[in-house]
């Protein structure tokens, strides 16, 4: 048995796979927003403040039985939709129609969530999938039981995430002894077992640098006007996920070790994770099967006349128009479209063709997952997080296609979001824009001219007990929380699941042997001549043997190099919009 991987035996970027945004079985892979440079069309504000208002009712406890009941309805309408006054002055309010189209969605996902157990939100073409465990379910005990051993260490073994002033808790991290190209050993012709794993430290031979990383090779990105946008997309190093294989009945186990959760250790916590595969499953057949529009407003692209403001009785010209004017501002809300006819999620995806995906099946020889446990803990000399950037999962090392993000356990912080955004395909609204509707596109659609081509699509509850998934093309970040109680401490803690694109399997734990020193000095232990030793001469040996697997100093170090070059990488990504910007000059 050879192994060929990614970047060992094979190039970084397989250019022969492709996305064709099909969703049937022919497509090669699931989009990146790397290699596809994924941007989608516009989205009004009408039709945002849509999305907001969805999510904000499936947040509600027994949501599902409140749309059915007349008076509650009639209350929300008139929160929403306030008085036509009020539509006239703000977006922030619903139409009556738009009203309906959303209490029509509403009823339409409240049945989708009786047969699938899930709630699509921000769904527009990118799709945010919501599920709600109750905090009793065995599954949130066993894992709050799980985490013990990680969070119940003294002070000095600790592992706070760098730069992040003592906030952020890593229990359990993949920088930490990733794969490091040039260093890292790899079996090249056999598999790592998961049990038995440390019996394979410092096995196998050293992983060369890749091309890619050796040329620094970069990705090539169409932006508006043809530009072309190139970026390093590949590191120096790779996340290292675990192999994932089904039992018979279709349950998920976990057949290569987690990367820093030593097997034998921490079995109950295997379990934990095996079960959090199970449940994250359906939420990524849900996130990545569908990538068809779902429209609400009639004519996302307005495109047409009457976007500019009538020529006034005295004759002005359309340059003589005051766009900073309230009442040109009034006059903008009273043209925005409004909702379409309602169609069924259902209806729109026969419409469009869209398949629905089953992983267990259509990759029924297993998947690729990397796994995070994280505490974020504030106290009353530390009490605000201001949360984290805009970004992406991993780089192009690691293809991931999806993130689940399990929310188990928060005490004395306020609510908590996670923001979402998407790239838009800025040449697209520019070419339905006609003369003289620039300034007006852009406050229907809430964008800047020459602004950044994206656009915030709203945020998502974090509440705990609840699971979200999402594909890796659409940009997101922790939103800011703080302690409710400042006299006290409070904590926030989330698992997160990373799924590898099944279409391009990466090296993994099966591949690369473990690489913590620790672990194979307590191999070394079980020896009886070393278990004679004292502690202080038999640590002293260890440390003067070179040539071993990485220190946790090394690891720390290595941490470091490597977020400092996903950093740069996040950096240039985040350029890019701003490269590709909304402009409606005339061409």
């Amino acid at each position: 048995m050879k192994i060929q991987r990614p970047g060992f035996g094979l190039p970084l970027r397989l250019a022969e796979y492709n996305w064709r945004g099909t969703g049937h079985d022919d497509d090669d892979r699931f989009p990146h927003a790397i290699e596809d440079f994924f941007a989608v069309s516009a989205v009004t504000l009408r039709e945002r403040r849509m999305l907001e208002f969805v999510g904000q009712i499936t947040d509600k406890p027994g949501w599902r039985e409140k749309i059915k009941k007349d008076e509650i309805v009639a209350r929300w309408r008139q929160e929403a939709c306030g008085t036509e006054q009020q539509q006239q002055r703000s977006s922030d309010h619903l139409d009556q129609k738009s009203f309906d189209y959303c209490l029509a969605e509403l009823h339409d996902k409240a049945a989708y969530l009786q047969r699938h157990g899930v709630v699509h939100v921000l769904d527009v073409k990118i799709t945010v999938v919501k599920s709600d465990l109750d905090l009793t379910d065995v599954f949130w005990t066993s894992l709050k039981s799980a985490v013990l051993d990680f969070e119940n260490v003294p002070d000095r073994c600790k592992d706070w995430h760098p730069h992040t002033n003592k906030q952020v808790l890593d229990l359990l991290h993949p920088s930490l002894f990733p794969l490091e190209f040039g260093k890292t050993r790899v079996l090249s012709d056999s598999l790592v077992p998961l049990e038995g794993c440390v019996e394979y430290i410092n096995k196998g031979k050293i992983c060369p640098v890749p091309r890619e990383v050796k040329e620094k090779r970069k990705v090539h990105m169409h932006l508006m006007w043809d530009n072309i946008k190139f970026m390093q997309a590949w590191g120096s190093f790779q996340w290292l996920p675990s192999e994932i294989e089904f039992h018979q009945n279709g349950k998920a186990y976990i057949a290569s070790y987690v990367n820093n959760l030593h097997p034998d250790q921490h079995k109950d916590t295997y379990r934990v994770l095996e079960t959090a595969v199970d449940k994250a499953v359906p939420l990524w057949n849900e996130c990545l099967s569908w990538f068809h529009s779902r429209s609400r407003i009639e004519d996302r692209h307005i495109g047409i006349e009457g976007l500019v403001p009538p020529v006034g009785s005295n004759g002005e010209t359309d340059d003589d128009v005051d766009w900073e004017d309230p009442d040109y501002d009034t006059w903008v809300l009273k043209q925005q479209p409004s909702a379409v006819k309602f169609a069924s999620f259902d209806a729109q995806a026969q419409e469009a063709k869209a398949q629905r995906l089953d992983l267990r099946t259509r990759f029924s020889e297993g998947l690729q997952v990397i796994f995070k446990l994280a505490n974020v803990v504030l106290t009353p000399e530390n009490p605000r997080y201001d949360g984290s950037n805009w970004h992406i999962e991993g780089c192009l090392n690691e293809h991931i296609a999806a993130t689940a993000l399990f929310y188990y356990d928060s005490d004395n912080v306020t609510d908590s979001h996670l923001h979402c955004r998407q790239h838009v395909d800025a040449e697209e609204l520019r070419d339905q824009c006609a003369q003289g509707e620039g300034i007006t596109m852009c406050k229907m659609y809430g964008v800047n001219w020459g602004g950044s081509a994206v656009q915030e699509l709203g945020k998502v509850l974090t509440k705990p007990g609840r699971i979200l998934a999402f594909p890796n093309v659409l940009q997101h970040k922790v939103g800011p929380f703080q302690l409710q109680d400042k006299s006290k401490p409070g904590h926030r803690k989330i698992l997160a699941m990373f799924l590898v694109d099944p279409h391009v399997q990466v090296l993994s734990t099966a591949n690369v042997p473990p690489q913590r020193r620790d672990w194979w000095a307590a191999e070394i232990r079980k020896v009886e001549l070393f278990a004679r030793l004292p502690v202080e001469l038999f640590d002293h040996i260890i440390d003067d043997v070179e040539d071993l697997p990485m220190t946790w100093k090394q690891a720390c170090e290595a941490r470091e190099e490597l977020m400092k070059e996903r950093g740069a990488f996040t950096a240039e990504f985040d350029e890019i919009p701003s490269e590709d910007t909304f402009n409606f000059c005339e061409h």
